[in-house]
Order: C-alpha cells, then structure tokens, then sequence
C-alpha cells in the first residue's frame, strides 16, 4: 500500500519549515536565544500567533513522521542496510551540505546586523561582532535536526539487533502478542491516545520550556531536548505496527484539532508572559501541559486528517514530498537574504511575511527541479535510485511480513462499516 496521505503531509510540512522561519522577525514575543539578521520594527500579532502555533507542532509532527518511516525501512532493509542509508542520508548529506548552506548565512546574518548598524566591522578579518550576538552564532543551525534523527536511529537500530540476538525473531514476533503489547495497541487506536505521551512531554517542558520557546546553538545534542524529541520518534515508531489498522486512527482527526486550536489559544499568552518574564512554579507546569497537549493532539490530528483524505496520489504534493528534503536543507539562506532585503520596505508586515514565505520556496522548489530531480545529485542525497520510494511505498514491507491487525482493531473497524 502507498500511503499517499502521510506523502502528503510531509510535503506541506516543509512549506510550513519555510514559514516557521519566514515569521521569526515579525513576531511581537520572539523565540529566546536565536539570533537573526533582521527584526522588524512593526511586529504583526496575525504573524506572531502563525509563527508560534507552527513552532510548537511541526518538530513533533516530523519527529513522529520520521519513527514511522524508519521502522518500516529497519524492517523492509534489515539493521545494515538500514544504519547504512540512515548514516550517508543524515550524516554524509549534511557533512557537505553544512558548510555550503551556513557559511552564507553567516555572511547575510553579519550584512543584516551592519545593515541594522548592530555592529561595524573593523575590517574584512575582524568583523567584531558583539558578544552577546557571538555567543548564540556558531552550532549546527537548522541541521540539529539530522543529528537529533540519527541519534535516534542508531538508537532503534541498536536494540533491533540486540534484541533479535537475545530473544531470536521467532519470540520477538511472540513477545508481540503479550498482554503488554497488546495494552500499548489498545492505546494507539483509542480516542485518549494523545493523553499518554503528553505526561513525560509535559515533565521534560516544565524542567526546560527554551526546547520548545527558544533555540539551542550548539555543536553537540543537548540532553533535555534530545529525551523531548526521543518521545515523538518512539511513538512514530510504535505506530508502525498498526499500519494495517491506519484508518482507526483517522477517526477523531476534526475533533483533536478542535482541541488542539481551544489548547494553543489557552498557551498562547502563557507563552508571551513566560518570554516577558520566565514563569515558575504552578503557571510553568501548567504551561507546559497545556503545550504538549497541543502538540500531540495536533500531530494526531494531522495525521487522522491526512489519513481519511479522499485525494488519491496528488500529482503536486508528491512533488512537494519529494522535494522536502532539499527545501528543508537550503532554504535557510534565501530566507535569510529575503528578510534582509524587504525590511526597510513600506509595505505592511503581512506582505513581508508573505514575500519571505514564497521567494525562499519558490527558489528552494526551483534549484530542486534544475539540480537535483531526477539528477546524480538527487541519487546522491537519497543514496539510491529515484525510482523507489521506501519511505512512502511500503509494499514490499507489507510483502515480507503481513501484519495482521489486533484484533479489537478488527473488531472496532468491523463495527464502524457496519453503523454499530
């Protein structure tokens, strides 16, 4: 089976990747910690609201992406292969991509804060930046989110191997029916699964909120953000087991994002008082609640959403799953540049936004077309020929190993087609 709705989704979630860094200088309560070549003198509060609904949902939601994907291609490929195309993807790919997309924003960074006379360099080899800005300037950037997932990955890899070598596949398999097991089943498909995980979200929020309302610069994994982000991918990974059960998630996709509007409407102040003034104590925690329920029954919400979509294979979102990779890695630059370029213009702040939403797209969807579709440079990023899919095309997993669903899913799905 191709699961077309998730192609779908993972494609507009890099648009809204361009649009999370689109909004960051019109932003009335900006992220703390994270430098940009250019703050807008008129912050728009229609700006701030996108910009913050989109920061606290889009991580989580590629994250659980991300574990469903790299569960069923650990199962389809084996650990070897699988660690194998997980290191050149994440890690090879960003070791060349790195310097060629974050050297140039360090050169538009440093042309928008002379332009804002934040700082004069001395000369072409002393720029002099001030401390406070130096500080916060050298990491990984954008890429933290590769090492995050590979991380992850070696993780899961690791205890597939050893836990095929301890237990053997045959009580593995066996494992998977205990009482356990089949609790954590009974969860993903009901109405309350967005609950569960909330708590230790919630828990590693409320001991560091900057994972969520700020930006970490750095070169290695910081750990409270790595256990935050763990909890998404474990879950993506969990669900892979009900892939032949997917449409019972679908079942309360309107309602959770219902919820999930009435969740961020009651963060949303919370999140400019806490960047005004940090809060502590009971305001904090539930601060935090409120902001992991968000999360997850907005990620939920999504993906029941674009489960039950009766839009076939879209020509146009496949192209925008396709390309998601590529956006992702080089648009920072071109929204670096644009945002520098229109900040002194007298338009209004919307039509900024706007213009460093759809210039950065339109030049990371056209560089995509000219030098990687269908080019060695494609192959070289995916490791792979363009002609499979295995992320999205799951039927060669589905060949190798048929899943049949628990069987209070059948049960649920044979009720549901009857009206019961």
């Amino acid at each position: 089976m191709r699961l077309h709705g998730l192609d779908a989704l993972r494609g507009i979630a890099a648009v809204f990747v361009v649009l999370l860094h689109a909004g960051i200088p019109y932003m009335t309560a900006p992220l703390s910690y994270l430098v940009w070549p250019s703050r807008d003198a008129h912050p728009c509060p229609v700006v701030d609201g996108l910009t913050w609904c989109t920061e606290c949902f889009l991580m989580p939601l590629f994250f659980v992406l991300a574990g469903f994907f790299s569960q069923g291609i650990l199962i389809s490929r084996g650990e070897r292969k699988f660690l194998a195309g997980r290191t050149h993807r994440l890690m090879v790919t960003q070791f060349f991509a790195g310097p060629l997309v974050m050297l140039p924003c360090l050169g538009i960074w440093s042309l928008g804060w002379i332009g804002d006379g934040l700082f004069v360099p001395k000369n072409l080899m002393n720029w002099g930046m001030p401390r406070e800005v130096e500080s916060e300037l050298y990491g990984f950037g954008h890429f933290w989110f590769l090492n995050y997932l590979y991380t992850y990955c070696l993780i899961l890899c690791g205890a597939s191997w050893l836990t095929k070598r301890i237990c053997g596949p045959e009580l593995v398999e066996a494992d998977r029916q205990t009482p356990r097991f089949l609790a954590i089943d009974r969860v993903m498909v009901s109405v309350w699964k967005p609950l569960l995980p909330a708590i230790p979200c919630a828990i590693v929020l409320f001991y560091d909120p900057r994972i969520v309302l700020g930006f970490y610069q750095t070169f290695l994994p910081v750990l409270s953000k790595l256990v935050y982000y763990s909890i998404y991918f474990f879950v993506g990974v969990a669900m892979y087991r009900h892939r032949t059960a997917l449409h019972l998630h679908a079942r309360f996709g309107k309602s959770y994002l219902a919820i999930a509007s009435l969740l961020f409407a009651a963060s949303l102040p919370m999140i400019h008082e806490h960047q005004a003034s940090e809060l502590n104590g009971g305001r904090l925690a539930l601060m935090s609640g409120l902001l992991a329920l968000f999360a997850w029954y907005t990620t939920f919400g999504l993906l029941a959403i674009s489960l039950r979509t009766k839009h076939g294979e879209n020509a146009i979102l496949r192209y925008l799953a396709e390309a998601s990779f590529w956006v992702y890695i080089v648009h920072l630059p071109f929204v670096g540049l644009t945002h520098v370029a229109i900040t002194r213009l007298a338009i209004p702040t919307i039509a900024k936004f706007l213009l460093a939403g759809l210039i950065p797209l339109s030049i990371s969807l056209t560089t995509y077309q000219v030098f990687v579709r269908e080019k060695w440079l494609g192959q070289f990023l995916d490791g792979r020929s363009r002609r499979v899919n295995p992320v999205t095309n799951l039927a060669a997993t589905e060949v190798r190993r048929p899943l049949k669903a628990p069987h209070f899913a059948v049960s649920a799905a044979s009720k549901a087609r009857s009206g019961v």
